[in-house]
């Protein structure tokens, strides 16, 4: 297993490259037999050491991606420390070679990859490659040296930020910060590598006002600075009990960096990290996510080159950009040409300076086209229909292209509400068994999950192939039956009207927004709703009532503003006046007794609904039900999602785990 796993190879120069390929996974994660693998190899290169180690991936799809996370989570703490301990003093051993090491980087390089890399004397990487410590998106914080090195490295400030945020950064950027010596074109990165290797050990060197501040930064004075305001910010963003892991990293940064035991205190700290209910759940929900993204893929592929879109209002002009920036010739229809023109220039100044992820030639830019004729149809392998929301307007868009199709070109609707089997009537039975929905969330490039609805004429290979598309445009794929308002709108419109009956009953939106998030919402139903739009939440509202009998009619305040012309964000006005794309919302004043009883009024519909939905068959599982609702509705991450949260709630509490673990500097 360990030779399968690492292969070193000695060069006629005296050089040597260490090749990591983890057998059976699409991507290189760090577990316990590949530390072992490496210890080994350490054995083999401390003995006979090379002039220059270069250290590689045989895989296609990068570097490493981080720890093994189905191993992490069934670790217990002991274990978990062990392997920590070992990872440590093997990243140790590594920096020590006294040859000069590089990692030789491309595509994916994240967690516990980056923290291999950095252990190295030099990174060079092409164009390619992200970098990233997502570790606190699982509850955690970076567990193999990453909190020392990181910050030794880049701006403490800069790495502070970017490990608490988890945000990932492509290789022109990383270069930019001083993570890499070079980001090249992938034919240019062996000659990098070689490059690096020439200067020898360590040798980056700043210039005189960057090494000035670096060591202002890093004295006690200026970590205590750097660390309060990250603590100023992670409090508007994340509650400590809810969240502990930013605030544990804070610590580390503030109290641990540059001292003798930090690797320790970083190790005991991830570890107790671990063992909190909120990196129980988010862990869970990651790997629920990988899960349903593996089950998407089709080994045969999905035949789909060229998506036709109609409608270039905010959400067809959003999916064309999406689609057309992960590799796919997009062409864009609508009855205005000044709405696509603007849809047009408002994508490619979206577009300007992100990376692409294809292996198409052209520029994104390039694979967008406008087309006012709906020629496009003709040639289309996926024709994606984001009307308005009314079922009569939609059946009429269907019924002008229906003769012009491709054999097997897949008809999808982006309805948020309105069943299949509605706007299925008039299709000839062939395109009827190729309609299929795919219901985007507002705003596309941020909202991660996209409904894939079935309807009663579907086929299987329809299904089949529409969530492969969607996996291949980094969504998150959701299979869903065909009834009222799908999964995502079904659980959280009877939530959103809740909090329009709140305020009906005297509550300031503040407060209903306030007692939501308080429980750990992304963002307030109130919030929410200004957001998606008044008038989406009417409609969809009504529909439900017509088709669910235990559903009101909306609340009438909420029709007064549609009728006034108050739909929230994008008119300016709605529950909340809204300026530079912000609401403005005053200090809520509700007690801590009132809040819960606003949580519990939101919250009982909510999870009512969720009951009768997976009684309906709605979704396959909880699991498909959670990922919907945390990734569709904002429903609270760390609390794993509605039936994660009603199972655990029903637990008894003695059995609970703490989410706050113990201060690294006690562990």
């Amino acid at each position: 297993m360990t030779k399968q796993i690492w292969h070193l190879e000695k060069h006629e120069d005296n050089t040597a490259t260490l090749t990591i390929d983890v057998p059976g996974q699409a991507q290189n994660t760090l577990g316990q037999a590949v530390l072992d693998g490496f210890c080994a190899q350490l054995d083999v290169l401390e003995k006979e050491t090379p002039k220059a180690l270069f250290i590689r991936s045989s895989k296609t799809s990068g570097f490493m991606a981080g720890a093994d996370i189905d191993e992490l989570s069934s670790a217990d703490s002991e274990a978990l420390k062990t392997l920590i301990d070992q990872g440590h003093e093997a990243l140790k051993r590594l920096e020590n070679l006294s040859c000069p090491t590089v990692a030789v980087i491309h595509g994916t390089c994240l967690g516990g990859g980056l923290e291999v890399a950095l252990a190295c004397d030099h990174r060079v990487a092409d164009q390619t490659a992200r970098f990233g410590f997502p570790e606190v998106q699982l509850g955690l914080h970076p567990g193999l040296g990453g909190t020392e090195r990181f910050v030794a490295l880049l701006e403490p400030a800069t790495a502070l930020q970017l490990m608490l945020t988890g945000k990932t950064i492509d290789a022109r950027k990383a270069r930019k910060l001083g993570l890499v010596r070079d980001a090249v074109p992938k034919r240019h990165l062996t000659a990098a590598a070689k490059a690096a290797a020439e200067a020898g050990k360590k040798t980056r060197k700043r210039g005189l006002f960057a090494e000035l501040r670096h060591t202002v930064e890093i004295s006690s004075p200026g970590k205590r600075f750097i660390a309060n305001r990250a603590r100023k910010e992670t409090e508007k963003r994340f509650s400590k009990n809810h969240y502990p892991a930013p605030y544990a990293l804070i610590d580390l940064f503030e109290e641990e960096t540059g001292t003798d035991d930090a690797l320790q205190k970083e190790a005991r700290s991830f570890v107790a990290l671990s063992q909190t209910q909120t990196a129980e759940n988010l862990i869970n929900l990651f790997l629920r996510r990988e899960a349903l993204k593996r089950d998407a893929r089709r080994p045969k592929g999905h035949d789909i080159s060229h998506v036709h879109v109609i409608g270039a209002g905010t959400m067809g002009a959003d999916i064309a950009m999406w689609t057309a920036m992960n590799g796919y010739t997009v062409t864009l229809q609508d009855i205005d040409n000044e709405v696509i023109a603007k849809a047009i220039g408002r994508a490619h100044k979206w577009m300007d300076g992100k990376p692409d992820h294809s292996d198409d030639i052209r520029d994104p830019e390039d694979r967008l086209i406008a087309d006012p004729k709906g020629d496009g149809v003709w040639s289309a392998d996926l024709i994606i229909e984001a009307g308005p929301e009314k079922a009569e307007i939609k059946q009429k868009i269907y019924d002008g292209f229906k003769d012009k199709l491709k054999s097997r070109a897949i008809i999808a609707t982006n309805t948020s509400s309105i069943r299949l089997e509605t706007l299925a009537k008039g299709l000839p039975k062939p395109n009827a068994g190729r309609f299929v929905g795919l219901h985007f969330f507002n705003p596309v490039t941020k909202m991660p999950l996209v409904e894939i609805v079935k309807g009663e004429t579907t086929t299987k290979e329809t299904l089949s192939r529409a969530l492969a598309f969607v996996e291949s445009i980094d969504k998150l794929p959701l299979p869903v039956k065909s009834a009222p308002g799908f999964l995502v709108n079904r659980i959280l419109t009877p939530y959103l009207l809740e909090a329009v009956k709140l305020i009906d009953e005297g509550n300031s939106a503040e407060d209903v927004d306030a007692a939501a998030e308080a429980f750990g919402m992304q963002q307030g139903p109130v919030e929410v709703a200004d957001t998606v739009g008044l008038d989406i939440c009417l409609e969809v509202g009504r529909v439900l009532a017509r088709d669910l009998d235990h559903i009101d009619e909306p609340p009438q305040q909420l029709v007064e503003k549609v009728d006034a012309g108050d739909l929230g964000k994008k008119s300016g006005q709605g529950f909340y006046t809204w300026k530079d794309g912000e609401p403005q919302k005053e200090e809520s004043q509700a007690t801590e007794q009132q809040l819960e009883s606003l949580q519990k009024r939101l919250l009982d519909p909510l999870l009512e609904e969720v009951r009768r939905v997976l009684d309906e068959g709605i979704v396959a599982s909880e699991d498909h039900l959670d990922l919907g609702a945390v990734f569709g509705s904002g429903f609270a991450p760390f609390r794993g999602g509605p039936c994660t949260y009603m199972r655990q709630r029903k637990a008894p509490s003695s059995e609970e785990t703490p989410d706050e673990p113990a201060e690294p500097s006690e562990a």
